[in-house]
């Protein structure tokens, strides 16, 4: 077998396993029907994964480093806070349904996994995810375009709004996608109370 039949073949296994992890969950699968859908031997998916530990993890970390890139690519429009933080939510809502359900699935299952695979995720997740929000809040407060917040409860609450939307069963389609983007925005820096901000104007660095 070639170098690239291989990483075909293991391709195909992160595909399939991502999806039948996001339908059924981490416990709820097996590696046998892992195998059969893909369509390898036990053997096979053990040759490339040594256990269904090794396989979730590299599906996690496959979606971390994507999520990363596709962060990285998507540039804020404008100087500010508020079109740094848009322009991460776009990134993360640019990520196909499947891939978005992989975050929802980590929050949710990590506590199955043994420790030291659990730390080293974590610590992977939040260097390359959740600190580039977190720095991105701190730096706002300290130019004085946000009030004065501990940044990584802010960072929580903002990720909390989205996580709701992470399950293939979400919109595709890019304006609804946009308009879900748009209303967290709005909530998170201007609020949802009548009053908080006059109809039809925007904060500065909208």
């Amino acid at each position: 077998m070639t170098t690239a039949e291989t990483g075909d073949i293991r391709q195909r296994i992160l595909d399939e396993a991502t999806r039948l992890f996001v339908a059924q969950s981490y416990h709820g699968i097996s590696m046998r029907e892992i195998a059969e859908a893909v369509g390898v031997s036990k053997a096979g998916l053990y040759y490339h994964f040594r256990d269904k530990e090794e396989l979730f993890l590299a599906i996690l970390t496959n979606c971390l480093d994507r999520l990363e890139h596709g962060i990285t690519q998507m540039q804020p429009t404008e100087p500010g806070t508020r079109a740094e933080v848009a322009a991460m939510l776009r990134a993360i809502f640019a990520q196909p349904p499947e891939q978005r359900a992989v975050m929802r699935l980590a929050s949710n299952e990590l506590a199955h996994l043994a420790p030291e695979a659990r730390a080293l995720f974590g610590k992977r997740y939040h260097e390359q995810f959740i600190n580039r929000i977190t720095t991105a809040l701190r730096t706002g407060m300290e130019r004085g375009e946000l009030q004065q917040l501990e940044p990584h409860t802010a960072t929580w609450i903002l990720l909390g709004m989205a996580y709701p939307f992470f399950t293939p069963s979400e919109p595709r389609e890019p304006a609804a996608l946009e308009a879900i983007v748009d209303m967290i925005l709005t909530i998170f820096f201007d609020g949802a109370a009548v009053g908080s901000q006059e109809p039809g104007v925007r904060s500065q660095n909208t």
